[in-house]
């Protein structure tokens, strides 16, 4: 019998190593293909640079990290990128790819350095909200009002932007003391946006787009307005008398009317004996108007005939001018305003006022252009007059009311730009026909023209409107100002010239005139010579002496009068403070005209001991051999300044003018004074005194 010695577990090991011999033998072909199926997925890099990706439900990590080895990307991805992808890409650049990849899924990137962040859009979107921080910027606005601004640019802004606008205008110009405007905002219109820079950006784009200069129109009315007014009479009137004479009665045509009068002593007649007859026929109203008049007395008869033809035409023509911007309300008056008293009467008190009503010719019209050209036109135009009348108020006082006669049209239209439009006219025409007679014997064929009158009356009144309105370019309104003002200078010179040869007016006209001539040709002392001509004659002419002033190359300067101008003008630098006591003696300085005598005390003890004493307190010793002549001239200037303004007078020119005459060494200030007369100090003999007195 045989027994197996070999152990167990060599045994058991011996059977799994052949049972895994047989299973790696039959999973042999299955690896084959896995391995060459990993060989066509993945990420390829090329030379030049670009990559090829093919994948296939593959985690998007996985394609990172293999788009990172292969282009040596430092890709670092959020805890929130998660996804898989197919996708199949050739020769694509590396930044190509990750587009490509991430926006399908919803996510970004975020190259800092040399380092390539993926994140989610929300993550983004949150960083970038983080980064970002908002900027004020002003925004001053030329034409567009704040409030538009701001109406506008609102969409624009971001959750956390805002924005703050002044600048608005109260409507009205009337001027009103309860109102003067106190601290209200003065500047131009300005709105304050706070945001991010990039919003601001665009609502800047905005602003300069739409804060642009607004066109103007200019609108010329015509208004034609003509009445004619014809008036044509005939008749015939007498009287027939039987004992009384013409001398006994009032009028020729009324005895009839004198007897009914009868003891009257005004207007009536009364025969002595009682006994009198008359006739009279006034129907022919020949004591109306009449081109022509014939009257006979003769005994007891009288006659009168009156024919009358009257035309009368008048024409107004009216043609008002106006400019304005689009869509802004213009009016323009010819005309008068006519007061009238408005009385307010209550229980207690009647308080009156004056009121006006504006007559003549008025147009009021607010344009609207479109791009196309066209203009729409809001339009009232209106002619009108003003009557005056009294009535008798419920309290039995009289007061005056105006009432207006007017015509006026309110329209709306639309017309092209330069184009004339009329607007519209009114025709009115009254026929008034008056006819007195005696009855039957003024229906008679040719005899019965004595016994009637007629009176006859045609009126015919039209008026027309017609607009033009123009959009004006600037310059083209420039243009126009320059012609308005060239025109307005030939009136004037026109209106110089018609002025009487020895007018005031016309001789400075003329010297003026001739002092340009001779300055043009270079004469300089002609040109002074007809400049203080013309200056005599009217010294308030700064033209002229600002153009002497430029010949003589001298600023003229008057004293200062006013205290108080003074204090401030030291204030300001503008004058030197004085700093020495001047005392004027009244015995010394006469009320004769040109006269400037004065006299000085403690002068010595106002001038420096030392010269650096002197030179601290920028004065000058007079003594000193050793001064130059800048020092000298600077010392000179403040004794003027100090002493001679003090006195009331006023030095010649801004440098002092100071001479050495010969040999003696004599130095000598030349100063105006107050009268234009002239008067030589001498400063040494001034400073003796004063040390002799001291």
């Amino acid at each position: 019998m045989n027994v197996n010695t070999t152990p167990i577990g060599t045994r058991y090991f011996a059977r799994m190593g052949s049972v895994c011999a047989l299973c790696a033998l039959l999973a042999g072909p299955a690896l084959g293909q896995e391995a060459e199926a990993g060989e066509d997925e993945g990420v390829q890099a090329t030379e030049y640079g670009t990559v090829t990706l093919a994948v296939q439900d593959t985690d998007l990590a996985q394609v990172l990290e293999m788009l990172s080895i292969q282009t040596q990307k430092n890709i670092i991805t959020s805890k929130n990128v998660s996804a898989t992808i197919s996708a199949n890409l050739y020769d694509v650049t590396f930044y190509e790819a990750m587009d490509a990849i991430l926006r399908v899924n919803g996510y970004d990137y975020i190259e800092e350095g040399n380092f390539i962040y993926i994140y989610t859009l929300a993550e983004i979107e949150e960083m970038e909200a983080a980064k970002r921080k908002t900027e004020s910027r002003i925004f001053e606005l030329d034409y567009l009002s704040a409030l538009d601004a701001n109406e506008f640019i609102t969409p624009l802004l971001s959750e956390a932007g805002k924005s703050s606008y002044r600048g608005d205008v109260e409507p009205g110009i009337d001027p009103d003391y309860s109102d003067v405007g106190a601290d209200s905002y003065a500047f131009t219109a300005k709105i304050v946006v706070n945001d991010y820079p990039d919003q601001l950006e665009r609502i800047a784009g905005l602003l300069a787009d739409l804060d642009t200069p607004p066109q103007q129109v200019l609108i010329e009315a015509t208004i034609l307005q003509t009445t004619l007014t014809e008036a044509n009479a005939f008749g015939i009137d007498f009287s027939v008398l039987g004992s009384i004479n013409f001398t006994d009665l009032t009028n020729p045509l009324s005895p009839v009317t004198n007897l009914l009068a009868g003891d009257d002593p005004d207007n009536g007649f009364q025969p002595l004996d009682n006994r009198a007859s008359a006739s009279q026929q006034t129907v022919g109203g020949t004591a109306g108007p009449g081109g022509l008049k014939i009257g006979i007395v003769r005994d007891d008869f009288s006659v009168f005939l009156r024919v009358l033809d009257e035309v009368s035409d008048s024409t107004i023509l009216a043609r008002p001018k106006v400019m304005c911007l689009n869509r802004q309300r213009a009016e323009v008056l010819v005309g008068r305003r006519v007061g009238y008293l408005s009385t307010t009467a209550t229980e207690t008190t009647t308080t009156q006022s004056v009121e006006f009503l504006d007559t003549g010719i008025q147009l009021m019209f607010r344009p609207f252009i479109a791009q196309n050209g066209m203009i729409r036109l809001e339009l009232y135009p209106s002619v009108s007059e003003a009557a005056l009348r009294t009535v008798t108020d419920a309290q039995g006082i009289q007061v005056t009311i105006p009432d207006e006669l007017t015509n006026e049209l309110c329209t709306n239209v639309r017309i092209k730009d330069g184009q004339t439009l009329v607007l519209g006219g009114l025709f009115r025409e009254s026929t008034s026909l008056i006819r007195r007679q005696v009855p039957l014997f003024g229906d008679i064929p040719i005899i019965g023209a004595a016994f009637r009158g007629q009176d006859d009356a045609v009126s015919r009144e039209e008026i027309m409107f017609l607009i033009t309105p123009s959009v004006v370019r600037d310059a083209a309104l420039w243009s126009l100002g320059d012609g308005a003002m060239a025109y307005v200078d030939d009136v004037q010179v026109g209106v110089r010239q018609g002025l009487l040869p020895f007018s005031r007016e016309r001789q400075t006209d003329n010297y003026n005139m001739r002092a340009m001539e001779s300055y043009d040709r270079g004469d300089l002392d002609g040109a002074i010579r007809y400049a203080n001509n013309s200056l005599r004659l009217k010294s308030t002419q700064p033209e002229m002496i600002k153009f002497r002033q430029r010949i003589m190359g001298d600023k003229e300067r008057s004293h200062e009068r006013s205290v108080m101008e003074r204090v401030f003008r030291e204030e300001l630098g503008e004058l030197p403070a004085p700093k020495h006591n001047v005392e004027v003696s009244s015995s010394a300085c006469p009320s004769t005209p040109g006269a400037a005598f004065f006299q000085t005390a403690n002068l010595a003890q106002s001038f420096p001991a030392t010269r650096g004493e002197a030179e601290s307190t920028e004065m000058m010793p007079l003594a000193d051999d050793q001064l130059t002549d800048e020092e000298r001239t600077r010392f000179v200037d403040r004794f003027i300044h100090e002493y001679f303004t003090a006195l009331g007078l006023a030095y010649l020119s801004p440098s002092p003018a100071w001479a050495v005459a010969d040999g003696d060494e004599e130095e000598f200030l030349y100063f105006q004074a107050l009268e234009d007369e002239y008067q030589a100090v001498d400063l040494a003999e001034i400073t003796a005194e004063a040390t002799s007195e001291e």
